[in-house]
């Protein structure tokens, strides 16, 4: 399957259905979507072998979990030295994403910390890397949005 070219009306429903809950039964799923149950499990592991879907978790509220603090950090690595150093910060579960960037730096690390000490600790071991020329360190004040979800369908939803 090939990006969302391969995804037809009925992909696309199902999985704005389990974008609301994953939860749901293969019977349930067939019933809102008026398709067979066998079809909804057909369709389902069609896309997990693609890969569209890689797999069904929870969404965790962070901060009831004890992990307090959110920060982003700007990363300046040495040349030729970006995936190796990526793939060593990107072993450390504070690290909930790592992004290849454009601009003064060249990854992006969003990492969720249990409080200031945590987040100090990950920045100094950050730091002793001899291939990390320099980092930015941003600390979230407020979430706004957080959307976990991925947009199924291409037209933007009117707030």
């Amino acid at each position: 399957m090939t990006r969302t070219s391969a995804l037809d009306d009925v992909d696309r429903s199902l999985l704005e259905e389990l974008n609301v809950d994953a939860r749901r039964s293969h019977r349930e799923l067939a019933h809102r979507l008026q398709i067979s149950p066998t079809t909804v499990g057909q369709r389902l592991a069609r896309l997990e072998r693609a890969g569209v879907i890689r797999g069904y978790i929870p969404v965790l509220d962070d901060e009831q979990i004890g992990w307090e603090l959110t920060a982003t950090i700007g990363i300046r690595i040495s040349k030729g030295k970006l995936r190796e150093v990526e793939e060593h910060l990107a072993r450390d579960p504070r690290a909930y994403a790592i992004y290849d960037v454009t601009g003064d730096y060249d990854a992006l690390v969003i990492g969720r910390f249990r409080d200031r000490r945590d987040l100090d600790a990950f920045v100094k071991r950050t730091l002793q890397d001899p291939h990390i020329e320099r980092t930015n360190t941003q600390v979230v004040l407020n979430r706004v949005k957080e959307e976990r979800r991925v947009p199924v369908s291409s037209r933007p939803r009117a707030a």
